[in-house]
């Protein structure tokens, strides 16, 4: 009956962690990949436009200008148009396009990805480390809008990718804007149907891009709304393990299975650690105030909620089932009941920080108050270690100096009586021996007998020895194979440096930047 409820609980556990990845809505499309998306650096270009959304004249325009900002050393910049990317997220497309292309100067970091996916009407800027600074998220934000949208709203994106790219030239590079802007002048004329595709970037530049002001950046409003992505799938997981671990069930406590429990979480409980976040993220992006921020703080304000309640039903419990029971036992109860309360306190200081000391304040008032003697009822006296081991059985040694048990000898100077009281280390490794019973069984050494290979397992011998009656057992255990990542992954890392060779800096990403739709 008791597997049958832990496997229950499993399975419940499982389908809310089903239940979030369907509320992400990462729906796998197996027809696009970033890696399809043609790399321009293959022909010393910038520009990405395989499916035709602007005319070559125009891309011959952008590339230059792109060209002359990258060998003025000021940024590189990768420019992708595609007319449909699937279900997937523009801003984390264009961030793994950025963490696979790695547009940028290593150590500058000074790329810039901007993204356009014509079917969700979306543009993204993403931006390195290195650019944050001088292109900061709601000047991104501001050149689309401003310069950018109002012609990809007329379905003209030769206008907008020119009108944007411009202004962010003149952002980046302001003392020379005339000499980028002269690049321009190179695409002829053509038909009155592409003539706004070929216009002048230097009439743009003069028109409707010029340079904005980081006195500006307070006046302009980012776009808000974001969506689930693999980035908050990871934190909800990282989030669950933790609660798991750490707080639902503890492995001290499944270790220490004989000692009563005045907590022990049942399927409420964990409704409200897991469950909870998944539906508040639902709603928050249901109404398109989802942030990746607000996900860490509703996770964080959660647990801080729960170890509070849980803080609260233990003393309460407490104060009903260990009124009038002895010290030690109160003791070894609230110690399991408290296994992790350090973590608690580091993560949550405030107010679990001024709990974690109190609960040390009674744990040691528990301990060291001085018993009063059986016999003649007078205040017994702690010994110290040397003394102490002169009053313990050979057993009682065994398990004190492996530190399985430590002992506490009291004793009684008026009468000669002796009290032992033995306090479990809740974070021993040690384990009963199979021939005396004594909490003196550990693991010895251990030797490997056959080594692993990547075509096949290894094996091992792992010793183990009882510390009292010197009871000793072997058994054998298995070596995985090796993993041949390591050469596969050398081979990889070469092929992205010549790569990254022939054009791409090698930068990082910063995350920064910003998107908006029309």
């Amino acid at each position: 009956m008791y597997n049958s409820m832990v496997h229950l609980q499993r399975c419940h556990l499982y389908l809310l962690l089903l239940l979030f990845a369907l509320a992400c809505g990462e729906k796998k499309d197996t027809g696009f990949t970033i890696e399809k998306i043609p790399d321009p650096m293959q022909h010393e270009a910038y520009v990405s436009n395989p499916d035709h959304l602007i005319t070559q004249e125009t891309e011959a325009a952008l590339n230059e200008q792109m060209r002359q900002l990258d060998q003025s050393g000021v940024a590189q910049v990768a420019i992708i148009l595609l007319n449909t990317i699937g279900d997937k997220v523009p801003k984390d497309v264009a961030h793994d396009v950025f963490r696979l292309w790695k547009p940028g100067q290593q150590g500058k970091d000074n790329g810039l990805v901007i993204l356009l996916v014509n079917d969700q009407h979306r543009v993204e800027f993403e931006t390195g480390y290195g650019l944050e600074g001088d292109l900061p998220d709601v000047i991104c934000f501001r050149i689309q809008q401003s310069e950018m949208l109002p012609s990809f709203k007329q379905n003209n994106i030769d206008e907008g990718m020119l009108k944007g790219m411009t202004a962010v030239v003149n952002v980046l590079q302001p003392q020379t804007d005339t000499s980028v802007a002269a690049v321009a002048d190179a695409p002829a004329a053509a038909d009155d149907t592409s003539n706004a595709a070929v216009m002048k970037v230097g009439d743009v530049g003069t028109t409707a891009a010029e340079p904005y002001s980081q006195s500006e950046v307070t006046t302009v409003e980012q776009d808000t709304y974001e969506r689930p992505g693999p980035g908050s799938a990871i934190l909800y997981v990282v989030y669950a393990l933790f609660a798991t671990i750490f707080i639902i069930k503890p492995g001290i406590v499944r270790k220490n299975k004989d000692l009563p429990q005045l907590f022990k979480a049942n399927m409420w409980h964990k409704v409200w650690v897991y469950a909870l976040p998944l539906v508040l993220l639902i709603l928050m992006t249901i109404s398109g105030v989802y942030h990746w921020w607000t996900l860490a703080l509703m996770m964080y304000f959660n647990l801080l909620a729960y170890l509070s309640y849980r803080a609260f039903t233990i003393n309460k419990t407490a104060g009903v089932l260990l009124a009038g029971v002895d010290r030690h036992v109160q003791y070894e109860t609230l110690n399991l009941a408290h296994a992790n309360s350090w973590i608690s306190s580091i993560l949550f200081p405030l107010p679990l920080l001024a709990y974690s000391r109190w609960h040390i304040t009674r744990m040691n008032k528990l301990r060291y108050d001085p018993y009063d003697c059986e016999t003649c009822h007078q205040p017994m006296q702690l010994l110290k270690k040397g003394k102490k081991l002169e009053m313990l059985e050979p057993v009682q040694i065994a398990e004190d100096k492996v530190g399985s048990v430590i002992y506490d000898a009291w004793h009684c100077k008026n009468c000669n009586e002796k009290k032992i009281l033995g306090y479990r280390n809740l974070r021993t490794d040690a384990k009963n021996c199979p021939s005396c019973q004594a909490l003196t069984y550990i693991a010895g050494r251990s030797r490997v007998v056959r080594p692993a290979t990547t075509s096949r397992e290894g094996e091992g011998i792992q010793h183990y020895l009882c510390k009292h009656c010197h009871y000793t057992h072997s058994e054998t255990y298995v070596i995985a194979k090796l993993s041949s990542s390591s050469s596969s992954g050398s081979s990889s890392g070469s092929s992205g440096s010549s790569s990254s060779s022939g054009g791409w800096g090698g930068g990082s990403s910063g995350g920064g930047g910003a998107g908006s739709s029309w």
